[in-house]
């Protein structure tokens, strides 16, 4: 397990970026809306293919949890994963992977030659309602309310380790502390 503070998120992302060496790799990013999963792929689009929920949701033309159109959003997710997959792309998958049958599924596909690298968010409470208020796409409430559903069910790195990852980091806010520190 490795932690990254928030400040070291940016130079984290290049030095993730700088030891892709070999098999191509499949980033699984976890965590609830608001705690920079977006900006943290964005940092890496140079070396991979971002497999982005919201994205996908853009080109449907689909809202946020608009009833009925989960399954046809995750379709099309699904089929992008899977493309990139099997040309050998690495491939970060931004979604908010919250249940363990999520980050399962993940998983799930083509990808026996990636390796698979998971990187969970977990971030204060308050770091997300400031974020989810600035950015003013969700309702406070539930973005707070994902983030209890997260806290309930976050994974440690033994359960993403027996779940396939081959490496998990996790990224914490730390940015507040002088002793801001990276574990793996």
């Amino acid at each position: 397990m490795r932690e990254i503070s928030n400040r070291e998120r940016k130079s984290s992302a290049r030095r993730i970026a700088a030891r892709i060496r070999g098999p191509p790799v499949l980033v699984v990013l976890c965590g609830p809306s608001h705690v920079g999963k977006s900006t943290f792929s964005k940092r890496l689009r140079k070396d991979f293919v971002i497999v982005s929920s919201d994205e996908v949701r853009r080109q449907l033309g689909v809202a946020f949890n608009s009833s009925g159109c989960e399954a046809k959003v995750w379709h099309a997710y699904e089929a992008a994963k899977r493309k990139a997959l099997i040309e050998g792309r690495n491939v970060i998958l931004d979604a908010c992977h919250m249940s363990p049958q999520a980050r399962w599924h993940a998983l799930q596909g083509p990808n026996g030659h990636h390796r698979k690298i998971c990187v969970v968010f977990d971030l204060p409470r308050r770091t997300v309602r400031e974020r989810c208020i600035g950015a003013n796409r969700m309702p406070v409430k539930e973005a707070e309310r994902m983030w209890r559903v997260f806290q309930d069910s976050k994974p440690t790195a033994e359960e993403l380790k027996r779940l396939g990852f081959d490496d998990v980091y996790f990224v914490r806010d730390r940015a507040r502390s002088p002793s801001a520190r990276c574990r793996r």
